[in-house]
């Protein structure tokens, strides 16, 4: 039976437990064997055949499964790793019919293991795999025929390919398209579509903010995309945006476009996206932003080839642009690489530096354009590496490189990280790759500050990406090779073991350009008798190497072994000393079986051997722990002894012609990492990743302490048994007692004990074999365990306990430790026992670790650092952030119940509130960390109550804190809503804790304790909010429009700025010229001035150049900051319509008060002139008036406060608005 389908046999292995979810199918309950749709039988074929459909439009080769499924062999590659199958000889020729009537599976799980894969053919000839990370029931409930599909392959091919993003569902798995990208047969669809679920939520992001989510909505169905219409809506502009893109995932699919200033639309055509089953996409933008717009997305119209779309119009959330910028990241191009050759393993193809300024960076997404001649089907492998950390990546039929960062790099603020591409390279000499970064989407890094993409455009030099986003920036990396290239791929210099099977010694790939058969080849042992790196001569090549068996060459693809095997004791000749380091001997072997390379083809070998120091024939040479030991390849041209051109050497297939040496690259010796013999070994120590800490009694599932198990280079190491012992303290200092003190033992705070390995979080053992916790004995004993330490490697066990709920007396500690080199028993590769080299890695009755174990917890509160500033509001406007509280926790997590909140100033703040304010919310997150939204309402007297049950509940984290923000619905005119008419015209919410009455405001509960708080508790404190906000029907928003000049003069303005009416359309915003206070913007001049004369100005509207007002500035002649420009609109009402913007443009008529150039007789500096539009009060009337609620005529006199003491400063966020200095 196959390999690559084994049958019901091998069907119903996979049918037992899908993922780490570990659901369990039975044939009578989820998973049930219907009648199969087709069978092999029907078209004369059997189970495991290999097939295809040669001559026609797809001549690629599947195998099929009884159950009426073929999977394709991606790459011819593939097909050499299952050499049982008879190669492509045994291939059956079938017509296109019986070809297709075997639905072509894409799901895959590697021999003896469970995970299901899905492929996703990202070219002709290339893929990567997704783990589908979902239930079996959910699987089945997706797909009915899903175990059906799923296809056995080997570790080999599963090597193969590159790993990208986990699937959440089936559904995601994509359909087989023999050219991706290619323009599908159109098939009658239909698709519908949904907001997705990870769908953003409302958010403020920065002006230049990049990469941000904009929209995600899940198609469903079947069919092809062709276009999709986007539409920018809110209050906001279309200039807000760079550049908008379609992604999937951390995919990009389209370039970058933007949105029309006509419609306000986006349209991407010829995307060619299948769909089968569910498929996310997202709209994903760069801002270029002016603060205070509003945007958000919506996805108007979607075509497909062939096919109806339903669903639409559907809309993502709003995107509020606040005042602060991100930082900027930069990108530069360092190092030298040099040029690989054909079939090299992970060659160096880009080297770069990112710079994070201004803020710290986390790294989560790069994609780089692959611009040279070498085809994507010629890579495979794609890693990006920094310092320990490393990214698979993957590599489409359009040359885009994408590395899906999943938790990301971190980078600080001012600081740097270079980091490395490499790629398996194949393809032709002379062929190039040149990666850079086409897009400054393509590098997404949030910020930590505020949290959103940092800024890597281009157009300035060595800022963003511009150092490194065209080809003729990029490293060209050209391969290099002649008729046969030869390239090393490994190992590096290591460490093996005394006691090994199939050490690698030495990796290689050969490629030829054309047919050739190798003859003879010559492999040579080096020694280096203390591993000082001082190699010795051969000393016995009579009975050459003892201690060194079993040597041979394997072809890595198919398994298949091409030279050898023989032992070290056949390596009787002294190699000349040109070979090994230090110009000695070393003992060689010529083997002369036969290798057949066909052109085009990389084959990819590796020289293994098993090592044994305690051989004792005591014949050849007798290796020992220390030594070293190196393997060579040796030349095949005229330098080695075994040499081109000889036809008995190397020939072309089918003739009697040599292969001459210059058609050899390299012409040198290829050898591999000289390796270090080690006894295996264990060494126990103490993590870092768990310090002591202070536990509530009731606490479950928390890391008491984490031991280090670091393996010796010679050996992986399976760990089988482990005894933990632990220790008691009821004092607040001196030692620990082993197990008991007393009658008070380790039993009476721990209620049970489990192990897990924390780097991965894999659970090892929940079910101990002894425990003797109650006693002195004060030990834990687990047996029976799997947990494999790789060779050189350090894995933590992490000791993880429930605590008990009984009431506790006083503070009580605990700690855990290993108490003797016994208690951990592991097992090397070759099965022999290795105990650990030391014990108490946690300091015995001294720990350095331990836990303290209280009754309670306590919260405290306090109004959060993120609460809003002080603004106004509109009315109609919703979501707005009126308050945000931190609640902190010690010791343990607690779960809050009830909150109340009131605006506590009865006179004119109440009424303010509950006139103005619809709906209240209260946003969240609950242990899950999901964010969530409560509403409710505020009562006669501005307060408000919530009230949470169950997952809902906020959660608030041991020694963390939780923010609670509190956002808000306005009301519109239509339902009575006011204006904020005096200066003391504004509310804060204020947070309800001590004064509330105790348990009837104020509610939460101790997650393991159950421990109830309220608001009469220590640190439940009343929190002033220190946000004022001011409802107005409309109120301006100010920004400033850049000088057509930059010298001061009569013609061009002093200053252009826009006033955008923040409401509703059905509002205007009115600045009155029938009286000052309701109509008028006093800007202060700042400026020096020699002149006698008052200047005068005149303001224009931006759009038709008509007057508004004219006047005179105040004080002019002096050097005074008293000098003001007042614009009353003497001339004409100014009216703007909320959400609309009007332009406003300042000229002096008379520059030569502020025109003296610099006066060096006399000392006096340069002349100069500004304006500047401040948000404060100057104890008499606003700087900034106007109407917002006027049901007057034009002539009319409109006040829009009462009295005459202005308003408060602080509520326009852009102001001061301060204009260009001009110079004579």
């Amino acid at each position: 039976m196959s390999n690559l389908s084994k049958g019901r046999v091998g069907f119903i292995k996979t049918a037992a437990v899908l993922t780490a979810v570990s659901t369990v199918l039975s044939l009578s309950g989820v998973l049930s064997l219907t009648a199969f749709a087709v069978v092999p039988s029907d078209y004369g074929l059997t189970e495991g055949d290999v097939i295809s459909a040669a001559g026609s439009s797809d001549p690629d080769v599947y195998i099929v499964n009884e159950l009426g499924y073929k999977r394709l062999f991606l790459n011819p590659v593939i097909f050499g790793f299952y050499g049982h199958l008879g190669g492509f000889a045994a291939v059956k020729n079938v017509s296109a019919t019986t070809r297709d009537a075997f639905p072509t599976s894409g799901l895959f799980r590697v021999d003896g293991t469970q995970k299901v894969y899905g492929v996703e053919s990202t070219g002709e000839d290339t893929g990567i795999l997704h783990w589908v990370n979902t239930s079996g029931a959910q699987a089945v409930a997706d797909d009915p025929n899903f175990f059906k599909k799923v296809f056995v392959i080997n570790q080999t091919e599963f090597n193969w390919y590159s790993l990208g993003s986990e699937y959440t569902s089936v559904n995601q798995v994509p359909s087989y398209a023999r050219v991706p990208g290619a323009t599908p047969t159109p098939v009658a669809g239909s698709v519908s579509v949904s907001i997705a679920s990870g769908n953003p939520s409302a958010a403020t992001i920065t002006t230049n903010a990049q990469g941000v989510e904009m929209l995600r909505v899940r198609l469903s169905g079947t069919g092809t995309i062709n276009q999709m219409v986007f539409k920018r809506q809110g209050a906001g502009a279309v200039a807000d945006f760079d550049n908008v893109y379609v992604y999937e995932g951390a995919r990009r699919l389209t370039s970058g476009k933007t949105f029309s200033s006509a419609t306000g639309e986006v349209t991407f055509i010829n995307l060619n996206v299948a769909v089968s089953g569910s498929k996310d996409l997202s709209l994903v933008g760069d801002f270029s932003a002016t603060a205070g717009n509003v945007d958000y997305v919506a996805l108007n119209s979607m075509t497909l080839a062939s096919g109806t779309v339903s669903g639409l119009p559907v809309s993502g959330n709003n995107v509020t642009i606040s005042g602060a910028t991100s930082g900027r990241l930069d990108v530069a191009k360092v190092g030298s690489i040099p040029n690989p050759n054909v079939g090299q393993k992970q060659a160096l193809v880009s080297e770069f530096k990112l710079t994070a300024n201004t803020e710290a960076a986390l790294v989560k997404r790069i994609t780089m354009l692959q611009g040279g001649t070498v085809k994507p089907a010629d890579t495979v492998n794609w890693k990006l590496k920094t310092g320990t950390s490393e990214w698979m990546g993957s590599i489409d039929a359009s040359g885009y490189v994408v590395f899906d960062m999943s938790s990301g790099h971190s980078i600080a603020k001012g600081g740097e990280a270079i980091f490395y591409v490499y790629a398996d390279v194949n393809g032709k000499a002379a062929e190039d790759i040149n990666l850079y970064f086409e897009n400054a989407t393509d590098i997404l890094a949030i910020g930590d500050q505020y949290g959103f993409g940092m800024n890597t455009a281009s157009g300035t030099t060595n800022q963003g990406i511009d150092a490194l986003d065209a080809a003729s920036e990029a490293f060209d990396v050209t391969l290099q090779g002649g008729v046969l290239t030869i390239a090393f791929n490994g190992p590096s210099a290591g460490n093996i073991g005394t006691n090994t099977a199939d050490s690698v010694l030495l990796r290689y790939s050969m490629t030829a350009a054309t047919n050739i058969e190798v003859r003879k080849t010559k492999l040579v042992l080096c020694h280096d008798p203390a591993g000082d790196g001082s190699f010795a001569n051969a000393a016995d090549t009579d009975s050459g190497w003892s201690d060194i068996t079993d040597i041979k060459v394997t072809d890595e693809d198919s398994g298949v072994t091409v030279l050898g095997p023989a032992d070290g004791s056949a390596f009787t000749v002294s190699n000349a000393a040109t070979t090994c380091e230090d110009s000695v001997t070393g003992a060689e072997r010529v083997f002369t079986d036969v290798i057949d390379l066909a052109a085009g083809k990389t084959y990819n070998f590796k020289v293994t051997g098993d090592v044994n120091t305690a051989n004792t024939d005591g014949n050849g040479l007798a290796l020992a722990a220390a030594d070293a030991v190196q393997l060579f390849l040796d030349n095949y041209t005229a330098g080695g002894s075994v040499s081109t051109a000889d036809v008995t050497v190397m020939k072309y297939s089918g003739t009697n012609t040599a292969v001459a040496d210059a058609d050899i690259v390299p012409q040198a010796d290829i050898g591999g990492g000289i390796q270090t013999l080690q006894a295996a070994s264990l060494t126990l120590g103490l993590s870092s990743s768990v310090t002591s800490q202070t536990l509530v009694r009731g606490t479950t599932g928390k890391t008491a302490v984490g031991l280090a198990f670091q393996a010796g280079n010679a050996s992986a190491l399976k760990v089988t048994d482990v005894v933990l012992t632990g220790y008691y303290r009821d004092a607040t200092s001196g030692a620990f007692t082993l197990g008991c003190v007393s009658t008070e033992c380790v039993s009476g705070l721990v209620s049970s004990v489990s192990i897990y390995e924390v780097e991965s979080g894999t659970v090892l053992s929940t079910s101990p074999s002894s425990n003797q916790l109650s006693n002195t004995t004060g030990t834990v004993t687990f047996n029976s365990l799997n947990w494999t330490i790789p060779a050189g490697a350090t894995k933590t066990l992490g000791v993880k306990v429930n605590l008990g709920s009984n009431s506790l007396a006083d503070t009580d500690y605990v700690s855990f430790d290993i108490n003797a080199t016994g208690d951990v028993t592991a097992l090397d590769s070759s099965s022999k026992t290795v105990n650990a080299g030391n014990a108490d890695p946690n300091g015995s009755t001294s720990p350095t670790v331990s836990v303290t174990v209280a009754n309670a917890g306590t919260m405290t509160t306090a109004v959060a650092p993120g609460t809003p500033s002080d603004h106004a509001v509109y009315w109609g406007q919703t979501g707005d952030n009126i308050g945000t509280w931190r609640f902190a926790a010690a010791n343990e997590g607690f779960y809050i119940e009830k909150l109340n909140f009131q605006e506590a100033t009865a006179a004119v703040r109440q009424p303010l509130v509950t006139d103005n304010v619809k709906t209240v919310y209260v946003q969240y997150k609950n242990k899950a960390g999901t964010t969530l939204t409560s509403s409710s309402t505020f009562n006669s007297v501005a307060s408000v109550a919530f009230g949470f049950t169950g997952d809902n509940r906020p959660y608030v984290p041991k020694d963390g804190s939780l923010d609670v923000s509190m956002l808000a619905d306005f009301k519109d005119k239509a339902e009575g809503a006011t204006t904020a008419s005096q200066s003391a015209s504004f509310f804060d919410i204020d947070f309800i804790g001590q004064s509330g009455g105790g348990d009837s405001t104020f509610r939460a509960v101790g997650e393991g304790s159950g421990t109830i708080l309220n608001g009469s508790d220590t640190g439940i404190t009343d929190r002033n909010q220190t946000t004022q906000v001011r409802p107005y029907r409309v109120f301006p928003e100010f920004a400033l429009v850049a000088p057509t000049a930059t010298k001061l003069s009569t013609v061009d303005p002093v200053m252009t700025f826009t006033i955008t009416a923040k409401g509703l359309p059905t509002s205007n915003l009115f600045f009155d010229n029938q009286a000052v206070g309701s109509g008028s913007l006093r800007f202060e001049v700042v400026a020096s001035g020699v002149g006698t004369n008052s200047v005068a100005f005149t303001v224009r509207d931006g759009t038709d150049n008509s007057i508004l007002d004219t006047g005179t500035i105040t004080n002019a002649t002096l050097t005074s900051p008293a000098a003001s420009l007042s614009i009353d609109f003497t001339s004409k009402d100014l009216e703007i319509a909320g959400g609309s913007s009007k332009t406003l443009k300042i000229y002096l008529d008379a520059v030569t008060n502020f025109n003296t150039p610099i006066n060096t007789t006399a000392g006096v500096g340069s002349d100069y002139f500004q304006l500047v539009l401040r948000d404060e009060n100057d104890g008499t009337n606003s700087l900034v008036s106007w109407v917002d609620n006027s049901a007057n005529s034009t002539n009319d006199n409109d006040t829009t406060y009462d009295g005459t003491t202005g308003f408060a400063n602080g509520f326009f966020r852009l102001l001061p608005l301060s204009g260009y200095q001009f110079l004579p």
